[in-house]
């Protein structure tokens, strides 16, 4: 446990993110982009503060100091709107995560994919909030899709994970629908818990992180392991830039 301690300890202090830069060889943002992305900040903080419910287009137009109108030149509604902030924010978040797995000799394990997601999250406010408990958002955030968005995503889950069966990653005498099913169900279940036990009865984060990584060590991934974890790190790669993909 004291050797998962020190695994946690390093990704929490792992590469962040590279907020207002510009891509390589890109050019400056418009004014039109600028603007958009004034709004999706005025948008995650209010999100954050008052969840997705209670937060309105009109907070945000003054939050971000403009007419309402100026918000439905960008997006054609609040779900839009809220969509568009909380998968800028995942898509960050991703960029930060990946740079965590590449720096960890053992990043391609998925217990370790598993710390170094949930250590990366807390350090974007609008992710921490859904993970420390508020689950409006992310309710809101489930139905601003489709049934058949959550199919897909739950499909290349099951892709990533017998890919990780066939590179001797994960256990292969598991079956991988029934490891998605439960992996969804703790995600969902760790976002819902405070809810049912009460905000003061959670954990410390790093403490669920430390607890939830010792399982999927035990419960997912074959002893001994591969010598190498580089196929998972690619692996994993892949499945965050399908994720990426438009929906």
């Amino acid at each position: 446990m004291a050797a998962i301690q020190d695994r946690i300890r390093l990704a929490r202090s792992g590469p962040g993110r590279r907020a207002g830069a510009t891509p390589a060889g890109g050019s400056a943002p418009d004014e039109r982009s600028l603007r958009q992305e004034r709004l999706l900040d005025a948008a995650a903080r209010l999100l954050a503060r008052w969840g997705y419910r209670k937060t309105t287009i009109d907070d945000v137009a003054r939050e971000a100091g403009v007419g309402k109108g100026t918000i439905y030149l960008h997006w054609k509604d609040k779900h839009d709107l809220f969509r568009a902030a909380i998968r800028r924010e995942q898509r960050r978040c991703s960029e930060d995560i990946q740079q965590r797995i590449a720096a960890d000799p053992e990043g391609g394990l998925l217990h370790r994919v598993a710390t170094h997601g949930m250590l990366a999250a807390l350090a974007y406010p609008l992710l921490a909030a859904i993970i420390g408990g508020k689950s409006d958002i992310f309710n809101g955030f489930i139905e601003a899709y489709n049934p058949g968005f959550y199919y897909q995503l739950a499909g290349e889950a099951d892709a990533y994970l017998v890919h990780m069966q066939q590179a001797g990653l994960v256990r292969a005498d598991l079956p991988v629908a029934s490891i998605t099913y439960l992996l969804t169900a703790l995600k969902i279940g760790l976002i819902n818990a405070p809810e049912l036990i009460g905000p003061d009865k959670v954990p410390p984060m790093e403490e669920l992180t430390e607890v939830l990584s010792d399982l999927l060590r035990r419960w997912l991934e074959p002893d001994p392991l591969p010598s190498s974890s580089e196929a998972g790190k690619h692996l994993y790669a892949a499945y965050l830039e399908k994720l990426q993909q438009p929906e």
